[in-house]
């Protein structure tokens, strides 16, 4: 969606100047003149905002920097400066990006009498719903700083176990994808070569031998209709997981996989836990806190869960007992959060799941990590010995014909 620059008159007689996002210049419009305000111009800044701030210099406001920002931003307001005179010292402290750039604008909307939470709202589509909310928890609370703090420590939390997650997946892709590798160099160029001279001798070669050369001559003759098939089933794959029936099929097919599935939904049952454990302890209501905490589960198949536990929970239903009636959270998370919510204790409970699940995938990780590393160098080997094993039993017939 394009992005406008428009300057308005609020109730009150105060002129401020804006970006936003919208479909158009009339709707654009049309909402601001039904929240009250008196449109004085409406300019269009060319292209959307993500990519105003994404292509300006080919930058992109990176992790480590929005960490680091939420740092020095809740230390420089727990030393008892204001919001602007913060967002300047970490301005003149910035080297010219996209961060320093956003946090001019930020800043002149809250000059302009903007909220900190409403100025960073307007950039929804780079900073979770999470942060916004958490923002406004603390202007609600008067203790910015303690709400940025606890958002620090979540970020910090879900980074260490994100990273783990990618860790422990590296080194079987890398092993696979060279096993692969390698057997087709075999199957391409090692075989045909050899078993040329084997085809000449006009003996009558191994039953493993010759089903190895039909592999082989299979495979070079048809290897681009094999690529292109291959590449054809992931676009496919890829289009249909696009779409909302695609994605909640193969979300569900994650969680239901034979050990692959529980380490997904204990990952996914850590993350829950810990998002609604910061929100509840920002001061947000269970109903809203768990709406949005449900959004940052990629999983549709457990959103979709979560999104009936939000129902229930708004007609009145208990937590734990929405939670155990559609099967969203592992047994013993739910029987936790039933004892947290028996005895008003649910935001520290939840920060114990967090940790419980958080260690479960952790072992479970490492234990996964520890048996496919073998099990993959086995199959392999295998694979590749009875190539070896295929291509040296001629030889052996052969030198027995000639003794």
């Amino acid at each position: 969606m394009p992005t406008f620059r428009f300057k308005i008159a609020v109730p009150g007689g105060k002129i401020k100047e804006k970006t936003a996002i919208a479909d158009s210049k009339a709707s654009l419009k049309q909402k601001l003149e039904s929240d009250g305000n008196f449109v004085l111009n409406i300019s269009r800044t060319g292209g959307s905002q993500f990519f105003s701030l994404h292509l300006q210099r080919g930058r992109r406001i990176t992790t480590r920097d929005f960490f680091s920002f939420n740092q020095e931003f809740a230390v420089l307001l727990k030393a008892g400066l204001s919001v602007v005179s913060a967002l300047n010292a970490i301005i003149e402290n910035n080297e010219d990006g996209e961060l320093r750039d956003l946090l001019q604008e930020v800043r002149q909307d809250i000059t302009a009498g903007e909220s900190l939470s409403g100025s960073f709202e307007k950039f929804s589509h780079l900073f979770s719903k999470l942060y916004v909310m958490t923002l406004k928890a603390g202007e609600k609370s008067g203790d910015i700083p303690t709400a940025l703090l606890r958002y620090v420590e979540y970020m910090k939390k879900t980074a260490e176990l994100r990273r783990k997650v990618i860790s422990a997946s590296i080194y079987p892709v890398i092993l696979m994808v060279v096993s692969i590798s390698v057997v087709f160099f075999l199957m391409i160029y090692v075989v045909p070569a050899i078993s040329g001279a084997f085809l000449e001798s006009g003996n009558r070669l191994p039953e493993i031998t010759r089903l190895l050369i039909d592999i082989s001559t299979l495979v070079r003759n048809y290897f681009f209709y094999l690529l292109a098939a291959t590449i054809g089933l992931g676009i496919i794959g890829f289009y249909i997981g696009r779409t909302d029936a695609g994605r909640l099929f193969f979300d569900q097919m994650k969680i239901n996989m034979l050990y692959f599935g529980e380490l997904y939904r204990n990952y996914s049952t850590s993350k829950f836990s810990r998002t609604l454990s910061t929100l509840l302890g920002a001061g947000i209501p269970l109903l809203e806190a768990v709406q949005i905490a449900a959004d940052t589960i990629h999983n549709q198949f457990l959103k979709f869960k979560l999104a009936q536990v939000v129902k229930n929970l708004a007609e009145g239903a208990g937590f734990s007992e929405s939670l155990r009636r559609f099967d969203t959270l592992p047994p013993l998370a739910v029987r936790m959060i039933d004892a947290g919510e028996t005895g008003g204790a649910l935001t520290p409970v939840l920060i114990d799941i967090a940790d419980f699940y958080d260690n479960d995938v952790d072992a479970k990780l490492s234990v996964l990590t520890s048996a496919i590393e073998p099990t993959l160098m086995v199959v392999m080997g295998l694979v590749i010995g009875s190539i070896v094993l295929a291509l040296y039993l001629p030889i052996f017939q052969l030198a027995g014909n000639v003794g």
